[in-house]
């Protein structure tokens, strides 16, 4: 079969799933190095299915095993629906300026106050004009794999004002795995990388999608590094949130443990409102990348890189925090809960 266009999988996507039952599309075509197809569909006992496709994996019209998908109940997509019946500013706007090879388009094919349906394209950034799409756009992303989670901080970083939540370091050709490295740095930025590295300084190191590398550093206190690289064009940008404004010892311990795939991932928590619906928890939920416990508190990573700590539970002994990804030893899940229990006995006594 010849090589296949990304608009020539999406029809045959479409074709698989039968398109007179889909409801709600989103397509991101060479966005963050992704081509992805998100599909909502109704199912036979009407519920709801939502399929997501790598468009990059397709090389062949047996769609069916590029399949990934999550059922989804009825009344857990309804609160979604009734808000958008509401929404009272959906005309259709498709920028007609983008090209095939960047863009993302959104359909939703319900009605709204004003419209039969949604259609909106934009090339980065969702626009504060549409920003009400963000709440239907959120439940979708959150039902996928969690891989694709860090997108959301592309498509909405405009209405977060999260644009430039990194300040990398300037762009610059290198090969990650292979480039001398001693070259980037100083002799003696060097020598205390090395020595950071061999003390397993490098606490925490995850690859967190296709181009980026998170990683915890402990120096004088703990910092956050991101490398970000292209493989295929050998580009990279560098990050760390130190104070220094040349490439450091922090960065230099990274692409070490990046070469010495010396890899241990990221926690990953999320805040629990007991106050809140659960329409509103679906709307606003919102993880962290959490580097373990702080005596009594837990400590996260926030939206601008920073560590903070939180309280576990609060004075009505409400659990404020649920881990979605822990270690294989549950290693933070148990602290969790023995910091709970001892919470507990003291203000029982």
């Amino acid at each position: 079969m010849k090589n296949l266009s990304n608009t020539e999988k999406i029809e045959l996507i479409k074709n698989y799933l039968n398109e007179k039952t889909i409801i709600l599309e989103l397509s991101l075509i060479n966005y963050e190095n992704n081509n992805l197809y998100i599909s909502l569909k109704k199912t036979e006992d009407k519920n709801y299915k939502l399929y997501w496709f790598n468009l990059d994996n397709i090389i062949d019209g047996n769609i069916e095993k590029y399949a990934s998908s999550q059922y989804i109940l009825k009344e857990d997509f309804k609160p979604i629906i009734e808000y958008l019946s509401e929404c009272e500013d959906s005309s259709v706007c498709q920028d007609q300026s983008l090209g095939d090879d960047f863009k993302v388009c959104f359909k939703v094919y319900l009605k709204t106050k004003v419209d039969e349906c949604v259609d909106i394209s934009f090339r980065k950034y969702l626009s504060f004009e549409y920003r009400h799409l963000m709440k239907v756009i959120v439940f979708i992303l959150r039902n996928m794999s969690k891989k694709y989670e860090e997108l959301f901080f592309e498509i909405f970083a405009q209405i977060t004002k999260t644009e430039e939540r990194y300040e990398y370091k300037e762009e610059f050709t290198f090969d990650l795995f292979k480039g001398n490295i001693d070259k980037l740095f100083d002799y003696q930025i060097c020598e205390r990388g090395k020595d950071y590295y061999e003390k397993s300084k490098v606490k925490f190191l995850e690859k967190v999608d296709d181009n980026r590398y998170f990683a915890v550093v402990e120096g004088h206190e703990k910092y956050l590094v991101i490398i970000k690289y292209i493989k295929k064009k050998k580009i990279m940008q560098v990050y760390c949130s130190c104070p220094c404004e040349f490439y450091c010892k922090h960065m230099y311990a990274v692409i070490l443990a990046i070469r010495n795939n010396k890899f241990n991932k990221l926690y990953r928590v999320v805040y629990r409102d007991p106050d809140d619906s659960l329409l509103n928890r679906i709307i606003h939920f919102k993880w962290f990348y959490c580097v373990g416990l702080n005596e009594d508190n837990i400590e996260i990573i926030d939206e601008y890189g920073e560590f903070e700590t939180f309280p576990i539970i609060d004075d009505n002994n409400n659990v404020l925090w649920k881990v979605l990804e822990d270690s294989k030893d549950n290693k933070l899940s148990n602290g969790i809960k023995e910091i709970i229990k001892n919470i507990r006995n003291n203000n029982d006594r």
